[in-house]
């Protein structure tokens, strides 16, 4: 399969190094409206860059959509209607009404990027908890740091950001939550901070209520110093997720190296692409910025629970 990729910043090239690990997918073309960046990510595994977004989805079978969030719902859209199948980057799009544009007129060639699920550690505590008994807390904590040189301006943007931490990286908490619990969220309620100067939220605290009474507390921050665990405390033991594994009832069940699990995970999506398998599906990929625009609306209140719509 030929795989093209919009965008050509730091994801896409984790995407290009997972694409040259599977067997029956071969990247192609790369775009971006800053041509020698698109050449550079091409040249480094051997494809062309593309003129245009019109001119590669010519040439691909796949493409990925790694720019700016506000961008998700017209190029999949744009896609999608010249044949291609369509890996749109998290969040699958801004706004609720966006996500279901995107499911009613290209949902049978689009997939969304949530592949936080499939980090090993992600998949090993998951089946882990079938023997742990019901959940009774789940706690997450994460960051991401706004402050690193690389980043690119568009992330403080709230039109093409679409919001700030909590779209950016709070959709991969809220799925991985939801698929961890496997339930669907019914309401979010939570604070976020705007620094002064700033048009975006940095921080945000979140509890998240699902369908079946279970709470999730979500905290997300920005720090130059990276972390991201998860702990479910279960009735008869608990588990921790972490970028190095995981652990089970106080026990280190689960070593992996964080940066090539980063990779991998990339890479086992695509698999799961192209063999058909298990993936978050349209409707989780919506749950998760409905959750976000609930948590927002939350904020701008009293801090009070918001039913997802």
């Amino acid at each position: 399969m030929r795989l093209g990729i919009v965008g050509a910043g730091e994801v896409a090239w984790q995407h290009a190094a997972a694409a040259a690990e599977v067997d029956g997918l071969t990247l192609t073309a790369v775009t971006d409206p800053d041509a020698n960046r698109a050449r550079r990510l091409a040249d480094r595994h051997g494809a062309r860059a593309a003129a245009d977004v019109d001119t590669l989805l010519g040439e691909v079978d796949l493409v990925v959509l790694a720019v700016p969030h506000a961008y998700h719902a017209d190029l999949s859209l744009r896609a999608a209607a010249a044949g291609c199948e369509v890996l749109v980057e998290k969040p699958m799009a801004t706004t609720v009404e966006q996500c279901d544009r995107m499911i009613a007129q290209a949902g049978d060639r689009l997939h969304v990027g949530q592949q936080g699920r499939f980090f090993a550690q992600v998949g090993a505590a998951r089946r882990e908890l079938a023997g742990l008994g019901a959940p009774l807390l789940y706690l997450e904590r994460r960051s991401t740091d706004y402050a690193r040189p690389d980043r690119p301006d568009w992330f403080a943007d709230p039109a093409l950001a679409g919001g700030g931490i909590a779209m950016l990286v709070g959709v991969h908490s809220i799925d991985r939550a939801c698929w961890l619990l496997g339930q669907p969220v019914r309401a979010v309620a939570g604070s976020v901070a705007v620094p002064a100067g700033w048009a975006v939220e940095t921080a945000a605290a979140a509890t998240l209520h699902f369908t079946d009474g279970m709470r999730a507390h979500l905290t997300l921050v920005d720090s130059p110093e990276f972390f991201h665990e998860t702990t479910i405390i279960c009735a008869r033991g608990r588990l921790t997720i972490d970028p190095s594994g995981l652990t089970v009832a106080g026990r280190r069940v689960l070593r992996v190296d964080g940066d090539r699990e980063y990779t991998a995970s990339f890479r086992r999506q695509y698999e799961a692409i192209l063999r058909g398998e298990p993936r978050a599906t349209l409707a989780e990929g919506r749950q998760a910025v409905a959750a976000v625009g609930a948590l927002y609306r939350s904020a701008a209140s009293d801090g009070g629970p918001v039913a997802l719509p």
